[in-house]
């Protein structure tokens, strides 16, 4: 039989309130009720929009989403036949707040949009584009994926839900994300995806109450517990002080790249942008040049389209994409100058 103990003495339910108070703490939530975990920010993602989104609904996004967002809205609009407006970035991936009160329609619902570009690291005008929205009547919906865990914020007024990732900036494993709802949101989003939760269980329906209307099946207790321990790590060191560091190492290897034969796309400001850098080298095979960097020197980096080909178009990278360097608070300023030397020796010799 199932005592239903789990890691520490703990059973699922306390360590999944544990983990939720961390991110209730992080994102500004008091009721722990209103942080929902599930397989990740795609998921989450999905879940929101399907949720949210009626035949004959109008959605405003950017033209640097990820596909985490790109996908669900084209699938819905391919079914559910929902209407997308892609607000028109600029080549660097900022965005005129302006464009949300020029594009806004009688049949316009939500607007979700990525905090930060997970190509270019340009940080969007969040706060003026949701005020917008909200002047308007709109749903807000915020990707946070490229954010949390390296910017402090907070969910707000203008604000309805934070998606967020648990394996990058917050440090967590894969397979644990989730999101953060505001007061009131969770009742207008309709549950997508249904199945046990061990509550109400002589219904047929979904629970109708949080986070059971939007928890359905086995959660990832383990993915769960190295998340909220990862956050609680977070807290106490600051996200104020990972935020200084990862500027200063963006600013260090966006001053040691200029000299070298690629270019930058991006914001090219380590103030304005993730500690994310993308580069174009003109005329090379960039899958051989990123192995290069790694089998000779250790280097390990992403190439070409990184799941965000309305971010390439925006700037101008199709169909090659860039290479991708980015760092973190464990990042320390030697390897900043190691991965400079070694991509200064593969671009001689290529």
């Amino acid at each position: 039989m199932n005592s239903g103990r789990n890691i520490d003495g703990l059973d699922d339910a306390a360590i999944l309130l544990r983990s939720r108070l961390m991110l209730g703490r992080l994102f500004g939530v008091d009721n722990p009720s209103r942080v929902v975990f599930t397989s990740g920010v795609t998921a989450s993602l999905n879940m929101l929009l399907w949720g949210m989104l009626e035949a004959g609904d109008h959605v405003l996004s950017t033209s640097i989403e990820h596909n985490a967002v790109a996908r669900p809205l084209t699938l819905l609009r391919k079914t559910k036949g929902i209407e997308v407006t892609w607000l028109e970035c600029e080549p660097d991936g900022t965005l005129d707040p302006a464009l949300v009160d020029a594009h806004v329609r009688k049949n316009t619902r939500l607007l979700v949009m990525s905090h930060a570009s997970n190509v270019l690291g340009s940080i969007l005008p969040v706060a003026s584009c949701f005020e917008a929205a909200k002047r308007h009547g709109l749903m807000t919906v915020l990707d946070s994926a490229q954010t949390a865990g390296g910017i402090d914020f907070r969910l707000d007024a203008n604000t309805d839900v934070i998606a967020f990732s648990g394996h990058k900036g917050l440090g967590g494993l894969g397979g644990a994300g989730g999101f953060v709802l505001g007061d009131g949101i969770g009742a207008k989003i309709h549950p997508w995806l249904t199945g046990g939760t061990g509550s109400v269980s002589h219904e047929l329906d979904q629970p109708d109450f949080l986070p059971d209307k939007f928890e359905p099946g086995t959660p990832n207790t383990v993915g769960i517990l190295a998340l909220g321990a990862s956050v609680e790590e977070l807290c106490e060191i600051g996200i104020a002080t990972i935020r200084e560091k990862e500027v200063r190492l963006t600013r260090r290897f966006l001053d040691g790249v200029r000299g070298l034969p690629a270019v930058v796309h991006g914001a090219g400001d380590a103030d304005k942008s993730m500690p994310v850098v993308s580069l174009a080298v003109p005329g090379a095979d960039l899958a051989v040049l990123a192995r290069r960097l790694y089998d000779e020197h250790g280097i390990l980096i992403r190439c070409g389209l990184h799941c965000s080909p309305l971010a390439h178009r925006t700037a101008g990278t199709l169909p090659q994409g860039t290479l991708r360097f980015s760092f973190g608070y464990a990042t320390t300023e030697q390897e900043i100058d190691l991965a400079l030397a070694a991509l200064e020796r593969v671009l001689s010799r290529r």
